[in-house]
C-alpha cells in the first residue's frame, strides 16, 4: 500500500484486509498476523544463546482500523536444537490507540543468553509475529523469556480480533537492532537493497507483449541448445549468491515461453529445473518443441505477463 505516515519518507507499507467478516474459524489454529522471519546470519550479531548476548531494540509504525491491544512476539525458531528444550519466546504487546492513525511503537528486548540457534546453517534463527487475532489458547507471562513450544498464540490481555470482528491493518519501517537504542530507520541505496532481495527471490523477466512466433519483441530468458528434437536446455547465472539452491516458479499457459533460432520456432509453457546451484540454475522445456537436435538459439518470453522466478526464501 502506498499509504505510510506523512512524517515519515516511506513509499509503501504492508497492508492486510479481512473481507469476510461473516467467517468463523473452526478448530484451534487460526491466526492473523504479519510475520518476519530472520535469517540465521543476519540475527547473528545479537549473540542470543551465548555468553556475549546483546539486548535489541525493534521499532515500526503500525495502523490498524480498530483500536485495542496486540501481540508482539519473538520465537527463536532453533533454540530447540540448540538447548534441547521447547522454544525460546518473548512476549510483549502493542496498543493501537487511535484507529485509522499511524503510530510508531519501540521495544526493547532483553539479551537471551541461554536460547539461540545453529549460527552456522542458512535458515530461519526467529520469527516476529504481530498477532491480530488468535483461537489458540493465551500466553500470561509479559516482558520476559521463557520456553514454550508455540507459534502465534496470544498474550491474555489481547484484545484485537480480526478473526471474527475484522479489520485492516498496516506495517512499515520496521527495524531490528542491537542495542538498546531505536535509532532513525535506515534507507538502503536502492541498488544494495535490491541485491539483498534477490539473494531470495530473483525474477528474471516479464515479457512484454509477445505472440509465439518472432523474436524482435521477446525478452530473452537466457541463451539455449537443443539436445534432441523435443528438448533444448539453457543456463542462467544469478546476479549474486542466493541463500541456498532455488526452485522455479514459471508463470505460464499455452504457448507462453519458445526456443527461438533463425531456423525455427518452438513454442511451449513452462520451464523445468534439471541442475541448480546458489550461482546458477539450468533449465529446460517442459514440453517438446519438436526442433532439430543441436540448433542453438535463444529460450524467450511468448506471451504477456509470463515470468520465471527463481525462490530461495526462508
Amino acid at each position: 500500500s502506498t499509504d505510510t505516515p506523512a512524517s515519515e519518507p516511506f513509499d509503501y507499507s504492508i497492508k492486510a484486509v479481512v473481507t469476510d467478516t461473516s467467517f468463523t474459524p473452526a478448530g484451534s489454529d487460526n491466526v492473523a498476523p504479519f510475520t518476519y522471519k530472520v535469517e540465521t546470519y543476519d540475527a547473528n550479531p545479537l549473540g542470543w544463546g551465548t555468553a556475549a548476548a546483546k539486548p535489541a531494540t525493534l521499532s515500526y509504525w503500525i495502523k490498524s482500523s480498530v483500536a485495542g491491544t496486540g501481540t508482539l512476539q519473538i520465537r527463536l525458531t532453533d533454540s530447540s536444537t540448540v538447548s534441547g528444550a521447547s522454544d525460546g519466546n518473548f512476549y510483549t504487546t502493542f496498543v493501537i490507540n487511535t484507529a485509522n492513525t499511524w503510530e510508531k511503537k519501540t521495544h526493547l528486548i532483553p539479551a537471551n543468553t541461554t536460547d539461540g540457534w545453529s549460527r552456522t546453517t542458512s535458515t530461519t534463527a526467529l520469527h516476529i509475529h504481530w498477532n491480530f487475532g488468535s483461537n489458540q489458547g493465551n500466553v500470561a507471562t509479559e516482558d520476559a523469556w521463557f520456553r514454550l513450544n508455540n507459534h502465534m498464540q496470544p498474550h491474555s490481555s489481547q484484545t484485537l480480533n480480526f478473526l471474527n470482528g475484522g479489520g485492516t491493518a498496516y506495517l512499515t519501517g520496521v527495524q531490528l537492532e542491537v542495542g538498546d537504542t531505536a535509532t532513525p530507520f535506515e534507507h538502503r541505496p536502492y541498488g544494495e537493497e535490491l541485491a539483498l532481495c534477490q539473494r531470495y527471490c530473483y525474477q528474471h523477466m516479464e515479457a512484454s507483449g509477445g505472440t509465439g512466433s518472432g523474436n524482435s519483441t521477446e525478452d530473452i530468458v537466457c541463451t539455449a541448445s537443443c539436445y534432441n528434437s523435443a528438448t533444448a536446455y539453457g543456463i542462467i547465472q544469478m546476479p549474486v549468491t542466493m541463500r541456498v539452491a532455488p526452485t522455479l516458479d514459471s508463470h505460464g499457459g499455452t504457448n507462453y515461453w519458445k526456443f527461438y533460432n533463425n531456423g525455427g520456432v518452438g513454442t511451449f509453457n513452462t520451464f523445468t529445473i534439471i541442475n541448480a546451484t546458489r550461482t546458477s540454475v539450468q533449465i529446460y522445456n517442459g514440453q517438446s518443441i519438436g526442433l532439430t537436435a543441436g540448433q542453438s538459439g535463444n529460450f524467450q518470453g511468448g506471451n504477456t505477463g509470463n515470468y520465471i522466478r527463481f525462490i530461495a526464501e526462508l
